[in-house]
């Protein structure tokens, strides 16, 4: 547990002013762009592949259509994806709240997607001639240009300036986790507002403990021993916030909106050694197991607002 409390205290620290968190995205980018360079591609595939899938499933693109991914990161890894797998012209909106976008990085994770289809006969003529257009870019704009994509940055994470009834889908990957408390219900409202009738949200979200990412010997769960005010005091941060709502919360909050949850996916993990606070005497076992909450909803296509 020494590296889960000095994580807590670095982004404690981290979080303190403008100058701090400013300090926080610059090294995070300027030292964490090589290591990305150098990752595996593996999980960012198969989550690549998870969203095709359930686009396809459901149905997501009957024509031409649009989506918006909020939270496309540094190398807009799930977007681009999904314009190399989907057989149809799809615009893009891309969704930050601040700019991270690494170039370099972006090119070196679909060079290795590059190696990866090498062999694989199922990707067709057209899907290889894509993936050769990101690794020939040399800006984002020119980018864009060829993706029929708009990058959009908003520090408030407000997306009240999207267009109503515009959008096939909506979708996200590890981001709601991350999404204020105070403002969730009005992010999903917005959603609502800005799919076309008929329209669909997929989001993959983290619900597992982000300070056992820098603690292998933390419990995945490990928050749920605290209450959520003490937790608050001690743990929660700004640069990596962390909202700890639950599988059934985002069920709660997306039927409350007009939503209809077409499908959900949990990953779980074993929380017998936990001593779980009364805080979090209300949920299921089933949720208070939930790591990774993967939950399709529906915008009814009757109706238009």
């Amino acid at each position: 547990m020494i590296k889960y409390l000095a994580a807590a205290v670095m982004l404690k620290m981290f979080s303190l002013n403008k100058f701090t968190r400013s300090s926080y995205r610059y090294l995070g980018n300027k030292f964490g762009q090589k290591k990305r360079q150098q990752q595996n591609i593996d999980m960012y595939v198969n989550r690549g592949d998870l969203l095709v899938q359930l686009i396809k499933k459901h149905n997501v693109f009957k024509d031409d259509g649009a989506a918006v991914e909020l939270g496309t990161g540094w190398i807009h890894w799930f977007g681009l994806y999904l314009a190399l797998h989907i057989d149809k012209k799809i615009s893009l909106d891309l969704f930050d709240v601040w700019d991270n976008r690494q170039l370099d990085a972006l090119k070196g994770a679909f060079n290795k997607l590059s190696y990866q289809w090498e062999h694989d006969t199922s990707i067709n003529t057209t899907q290889r001639n894509r993936l050769s257009s990101i690794l020939s870019v040399n800006s984002f704009d020119e980018l864009y240009r060829i993706f029929d994509a708009k990058y959009t940055i908003d520090n408030e994470g407000s997306l009240a300036g999207y267009p109503s009834t515009n959008y096939d889908l909506i979708f996200s990957f590890h981001v709601m986790e991350h999404v204020n408390r105070g403002s969730i219900e009005e992010s999903i409202d917005h959603m609502f507002r800005m799919l076309k009738p008929g329209g669909f949200c997929i989001h993959q979200i983290g619900i597992d403990d982000h300070l056992a990412h820098y603690d292998s010997q933390a419990s995945q769960k490990n928050y749920l021993e605290f209450s959520l005010t003490r937790r608050k005091y001690l743990f929660e941060n700004i640069v990596q916030y962390h909202n700890v709502l639950q599988g059934d919360d985002y069920q709660n909050l997306f039927r409350k909106k007009g939503f209809e949850i077409i499908e959900i996916d949990r990953e779980r993990c074993d929380i017998s050694r936990l001593t779980i606070h009364d805080d979090w005497s209300n949920y299921s076992r089933e949720d208070l197991e939930t790591t990774i909450f993967t939950i399709v909803c529906h915008k009814p296509a009757n109706v238009n607002g």
